[in-house]
């Protein structure tokens, strides 16, 4: 049985399969997009538990993501946690009011973020 449905979203490859492969190892049932366009239409087909959103991308950042799905009629709004390496006061700030659940500074700790989606999924 799964832990969680979770959406990642990095147009990085390498990281995708490592993070896929780290959350399948841990129970939980990862579904990768790497075009951050297709995030919305993406969550609207997968309906994830909560979304893992890197900051940088080519095709939209994160905090324009974010503003796409807070503008969105998507009747499934999971928590979106927002990788970054940014850890500026200001831009958490944004990210935060962008609509971020939460950000994860990298790099980041494989026990720190496992900890981070067990909160969020259990709110």
């Amino acid at each position: 049985m799964s832990k969680g449905k979770i959406l990642i979203v990095d147009d990085d490859p390498g990281i995708l399969a490592m993070l896929k492969l780290m959350l399948r190892l841990e129970g939980y049932e990862p579904v990768a997009c790497e075009d951050a366009r297709q995030v919305v239409h993406t969550i609207d087909r997968e309906k994830p538990d909560l979304v893992l959103l890197d900051a940088m991308m080519p095709q939209l950042d994160g905090i324009r993501v974010l503003e796409n799905l807070r503008a969105s009629n998507l009747q499934h709004h999971p928590p979106v946690l927002l990788f970054t390496g940014n850890a500026d006061e200001s831009y958490i700030r944004r990210a935060l009011d962008s609509g971020a659940s939460g950000l994860v500074v990298k790099p980041f700790a494989k026990e720190d973020l496992l900890e981070r989606l067990q909160a969020y999924l259990m709110k």
